[in-house]
């Protein structure tokens, strides 16, 4: 299978320009001058432009997939279902080798040749060149295997269980399909001088010309800011363990119970558990020293040298702080974690005990109840998630010489759902028990059907940050307060908390400002009902009346369900904040009842 995905992007390359009343005003009068008047005169406050060599380009990806099975009979209770699949997925790849990426092993010529550099695909861009047209290497052992067992005790009573692999494909988060240009275009900006004073420039003269043009096929092109990071072993495909153990049986005529057992392992899930470019955290003990920055021609701070020649002058120069933190990283060169694009590091568990009860439909009525109690634990959270740590952040906040620390309750965990379906025809009417000779009931009375969905569920569980963390940000962590041994974190009893006092469900003095991942809210149940009720006026046309009743008993979850945070909780939970422990009004969706008819001829 060929994957294709092409990109083109011209914006900004006319330019933008900017007027303000700096150009046009009085010195040392507050508020003079006049946009209108600055534009009239072509005197531009600011300007930017985008400059492209390569405009548009194109991610090529392939994937080989086999797969063999069959099912055997072994005996006539006795049954095995058996195959094999095999999944290889090459990375993507630029189709003209226009794609630069970070390159942890190769030497920085701009950096004193310290490993960490920018390299570009291929072989074309000579001492840039990283060699290959893709960083990562391609996994070719993605081998699964899959075994399926079914064993009739006898005619009323099945035993099934199995195991299997499976794989996932390669993965790129966001959509560029892990494609990068850094070198390939560059952005140029003007400004104004002298407090704005002196115009950036003049507009029919157009932009200056004092600047270097794209491309910078140059190693260092990058250093003090931030490249893209593509693992050389990210191409090991994510997969998970699949397996299970089913006891079904027959109960009367028409009742089938069942017991499961269902348990999962994910193996190298996409996270953000392993930037490359992160401290040690022994080194916190350095305090304050740590912010220090270096001074150009300081070749020592704090009894740490500056990481090469021209290094702080190198850095202000890119926007990025020479800070004695800075110098200390594995890569000083650059300004960022250097969390990798496709890094799987991540993994999980799920164990599970699943029990159906199911009544086929007889006599007018059907039911199907189910329950589950399950655990899941994880350490890669939501790969999409922002890293920087902050207070409604789950993955990414833990440093890399921690990850033992990860392993905690997913975010999304829900220990104990039970939900029980209903349907019931009313036994009135045409060809019912009741009344089904009498036409003036049949018409009243005949073709009412009730319903009901009931669904509850323990709650997700919380998490605790606190946005007030004074560690530097190259320790790749944030700060997790932990609740205090014998101290009760709730303020009230959460079953009869009210959420419109105005006071917190927590109690912020349970609470330090150190790591720890430990709590989760219970929630009630939701409720959805359904009336039917069909009225024939003739062989040919029917009027249908229709009820829905929506969480009949107004019980509610305290979450936030939309799709795009569906980390956020219903409570603040940042312990700095000064609502912390309050509710912030998320809450599911109250009682809605809704009345339809429908006429169909």
């Amino acid at each position: 299978r060929n994957i294709g995905q092409n990109f083109h992007s011209n914006g900004n390359e006319s330019g933008t320009f900017n007027f303000t009343r700096g150009a046009t005003a009085v010195r040392e009068v507050i508020n003079s001058g006049n946009p209108i008047a600055s534009f009239l005169l072509e005197q531009v406050g600011s300007a930017s432009s985008t400059f492209r060599t390569v405009s548009s380009w194109y991610a090529r990806a392939d994937a080989f997939i086999w797969h063999v099975g069959d099912t055997y009979k072994v005996t006539p209770k006795l049954t095995l279902n058996y195959g094999l699949r095999w999944d290889m997925f090459r990375p993507t790849a630029e189709k003209y080798d226009r794609l630069s990426f970070f390159d942890p092993l190769g030497p920085n010529p701009a950096a004193g040749g310290r490993p960490g550099r920018l390299a570009f695909a291929g072989d074309q861009y000579g001492a840039a060149s990283f060699g290959k047209r893709r960083p990562e290497e391609t996994f070719k052992k993605g081998y699964s295997p899959r075994l399926g067992i079914a064993y009739a005790v006898n005619d009323r009573m099945v035993i099934r269980t199995g195991y299997g692999i499976f794989y996932t494909q390669a993965f790129y988060p966001g959509w560029g399909g892990g494609m990068n240009l850094d070198g390939f275009n560059a952005d140029a900006s003007f400004s104004s001088t002298q407090g704005g004073l002196v115009p950036a420039l003049i507009l029919s003269q157009g932009l200056p010309q004092n600047f270097a043009r794209p491309p910078f096929i140059d190693p260092g092109y990058r250093n003090g800011r931030s490249t893209l990071y593509r693992p050389f072993d990210a191409n090991r495909l994510s997969y998970s363990q699949q397996w299970n153990l089913t006891i079904e049986r027959q109960v009367g005529k028409d009742l089938v119970v069942s017991g499961a057992y269902v348990g999962n392992k994910g193996t190298r899930l996409p996270s953000y558990l392993a930037p490359l470019n992160a401290l040690d955290p022994k080194l916190l003990s350095m305090g304050n020293k740590l912010f220090d920055e270096f001074q150009p021609d300081q070749a020592v701070l704090n009894g740490v040298s500056q990481p090469y020649t021209g290094w702080a002058q190198q850095m202000k120069n890119a926007g990025c702080s020479p800070s004695v933190a800075q110098a200390l990283l594995p890569y000083p060169q650059f300004c960022s974690r250097l969390n990798g694009l496709n890094g799987n590091a991540g993994n999980s568990t799920y164990h599970s005990f699943q029990a159906k009860v199911e009544k086929r439909f007889s006599q007018g009525m059907y039911l199907l109840g189910s329950y589950t109690h399950s655990k899941l634990l994880t350490s890669s959270g939501h790969v999409d998630e922002s890293v920087n740590g902050g207070a409604s952040v789950v993955s990414g906040v833990i440093s890399p010489f921690e990850r033992s620390r990860n392993k905690s309750l997913a975010a999304d965990d829900v220990p104990q759902v039970l939900s029980v379906t209903f349907v019931y025809d009313l036994p009135f009417g045409r060809g019912k028990r009741y009344l089904s000779g009498n036409g003036a009931a049949d018409l009243l009375l005949g073709g009412w059907s009730v319903a009901s969905i009931t669904r509850a569920s323990s709650g997700t569980p919380l998490f605790f940050r606190s946005s007030q963390c004074n560690v530097p940000s190259q320790f790749a962590a944030a700060c997790i307060p932990a609740l205090v041994p014998g101290k009760n974190p709730f303020n009230a009893d959460k079953g009869s908390f009210d959420p419109g006092s105005g006071q917190p469900l927590f109690n912020k003095d349970a609470f330090e400002p150190v790591s720890a991942f430990n709590f989760y809210y219970g929630a009630g149940p939701r409720v959805s009902n359904l009336r039917e009720y069909n009225f024939r006026i003739s062989e040919r046309v029917k009027f249908q009346v229709r009820g829905e009743f929506f969480n009949l008993f107004n019980l509610h979850n305290f979450t936030n369900q939309s799709v795009w945070t569906q980390f956020d909780k219903a409570f603040v939970t940042d312990l700095s904040s000064p609502n912390f422990g309050k509710w912030n009004g998320a809450v599911s969706a109250p009682r809605n009842i809704q009345v339809g008819a429908r006429l169909e001829f």
